[in-house]
């Protein structure tokens, strides 16, 4: 099997972390045209664009990124994300859905909230009914 060009890596590396190419150059402060150049025309990228990268993506192995060494992420990396590139929609699917159930736990502890308000204010009331006795 032929060798990866770092060309072919970095649109590795963009599907691994589960962006496109405009997410990855915003996520990491990179021109996205500069970077649609590397991954698009194969470009040669620049010295400059591959360290701002090794320096931004936490874990990311430089020697792979370089020269196709060893593993994408070195070991213990908090950004290594697993995604099947075979189906990138079904890391987005899984994002739809952790976000859904994030808005729905803050709209349950919002409601426990008013709930315990209402508690409150309903002993306030019962105490001042009862001539203010507990």
């Amino acid at each position: 099997m032929p060798e990866e060009t770092i060309n072919q890596r970095l649109r590795l590396l963009i599907k691994a972390l589960g962006l496109n190419t405009r997410s990855f150059s915003l996520k990491y402060n990179l021109k996205e045209g500069t970077t649609r150049n590397y991954i698009d025309r194969d470009s040669t990228p620049s010295a400059d664009y591959l360290a701002s990268l090794i320096n931004s993506i936490e874990g990311l192995n430089p020697a792979w990124l370089l020269v196709g060494k060893g593993e994408m992420f070195l070991t213990g990396a908090p950004e290594v994300q697993i995604v099947d590139v075979k189906r990138p929609d079904a890391q987005s699917d899984c994002e739809r859905d952790l976000a859904s159930a994030r808005r729905e736990v803050e709209q349950l502890k919002q409601l426990l909230a008013a709930k315990d308000e209402l508690l409150a204010a309903k002993e306030e009331v019962l105490t001042l009914l009862r001539g203010g006795k507990k």
